[in-house]
């Protein structure tokens, strides 16, 4: 019994550290894939294409069907007979009784529908490869909103530590500050300075604390856990000088997006609708054949059980229905031009996605590379004021002036950084390999 506890206590407790444990890219791009809702719903959706597909193929086959009949007709059929023979009592010959019973066995099988039953099973299939393409769109987009939360995370860890780091600083400051104003040599204006600096970072802190939360938060429903987890904070390169090649980019977008696929599938199903309406100019024609087991059965006089088969021929044809047909292949042609004209805005905005994307990289590159002088320069600049500062000859609201500077040209720097990945992702997006 002791051992079971342990067991159970060692399982519980691997779960909880299972939960707790800082979540990575990777984990949580395969979460998303397993356990987003949206995702979930639009696997449903193929399903639901596959079953309706899987039917519309069987209506192709012959069917088989079992029929049973009673029936209790209140008068019985009978002969009438014009003239009497002899030895006949009653000039009529009643036909069975008044009961019927049957028992049928059939097969039919369509012989001929103008190809509607085939174009059906065309536009079901359609429609499963436009569930599919509408779910790779889904997972793709996903797989972004998981990439653009986890770098808004790593982007609001990074900044909390600028904040702390700016802190210290102040907190140094501070201290200095206050054995100068002992020793009378400044202000109490000074130390108030350097103070209500600390606490202006001390209230950013905050907030980045409850955007962190809120990052968290989201995730979670993002990925459909149970209880929030800890983002992994990651240490990200500074990216080299972008070489893009924006023509076999755009190439790239177009063979992978599968929003064109669905757009090309939707004319595709245009078209097979209008096929589908013109067939019913067409007859049709189906065969039967069909095993049956009644009393009375052929022979209605003797009203005796008999079994006999039957085999035919059916022919149906809608000669005339005042142009429905007609209107509904002309409503189909219609949506076919509207749906090309879907698919020719869908490329120009991928195309517009790729465009932005890269300039917004190359924008980045030159950032980033910007910042960083301006970093290293304000980093500098802070040096040699807190020296002046100790030889006197700097006062103090320059050495909060330059704490601040450093302190927003570091988080600049951090926000250009992150916008280069960003950015990235976007780009991946748009060329549809970001699931890669």
């Amino acid at each position: 019994m002791n051992r079971r506890v342990v067991v159970m206590f060692l399982a519980a407790w691997i779960g909880r550290a299972a939960s707790q444990a800082p979540l990575t890219l990777d984990e949580a791009l395969r979460l998303a894939q397993q356990n987003n809702l949206q995702l979930k719903k639009q696997q449903q959706k193929n399903k639901m294409a596959e079953l309706d597909l899987a039917g519309k193929r069987g209506a192709l086959f012959p069917s088989l069907d079992v029929s049973a009949a009673v029936s209790y007709t209140d008068e019985i059929a009978a002969i009438d007979i014009p003239f009497t023979l002899p030895g006949l009592l009653q000039p009529r010959i009643d036909l069975g009784g008044h009961d019927r019973t049957e028992l049928a066995i059939g097969v039919r099988q369509p012989l001929f529908s103008g190809f509607r039953l085939r174009t059906q099973v065309a536009i079901s299939k359609t429609a499963l490869e436009t569930e599919q393409a509408r779910l790779a769109a889904l997972n793709q987009q996903t797989a972004f909103q998981v990439c653009l939360l986890f770098y808004q995370m790593q982007n609001l860890k990074k900044e909390r530590r600028i904040q702390e780091a700016s802190l210290s600083r102040l907190a140094v400051q501070l201290e200095q500050t206050r054995h100068l104003y002992r020793a009378a040599q400044v202000m109490a204006y000074d130390t108030l300075q350097v103070f209500n600096q600390a606490l202006q970072i001390k209230i950013q802190t905050d907030q980045n604390q409850r955007d962190q939360r809120l990052a968290e938060l989201q995730m979670a429903r993002l990925l459909d856990l149970p209880s929030t987890r800890p983002i992994a904070e990651l240490e990200l390169p500074r990216p080299a000088v972008p070489n893009f090649s924006q023509d076999s980019l755009m190439s790239a977008a177009v063979g992978s997006r599968p929003e064109i696929r669905a757009a090309q599938l939707s004319q595709r199903a245009a078209q097979l609708s209008r096929k589908l309406a013109i067939s019913t100019y067409f007859p049709d024609i189906g065969a039967e054949a069909k095993y049956h087991y009644a009393k009375p059965g052929l022979n209605q006089v003797a009203d005796e059980w008999m079994d006999y088969t039957t085999v035919g021929i059916s022919l149906q044809w809608n000669l005339w229905r005042w142009g429905q047909d007609r209107q509904r292949a002309r409503q189909a042609e219609v949506e076919y031009d509207r749906l090309a004209l879907e698919e020719r805005d869908v490329r120009r905005g991928i195309e517009l996605e790729v465009e932005k994307s890269l300039e917004n990289i190359r924008f980045a590159a030159q950032q980033i590379e910007l910042a960083e002088r301006l970093f290293a320069q304000q980093e500098e600049r802070y040096r040699i004021v807190v020296t002046q500062q100790r030889e006197g000859v700097a006062a103090t609201n320059e050495v909060v002036v330059a704490e601040a500077d450093l302190t927003q040209a570091e988080l600049q720097l951090q926000r250009v950084l992150i916008q280069y990945h960003v950015s990235e992702m976007e780009l991946k997006l748009a060329t549809g390999s970001i699931l890669q």
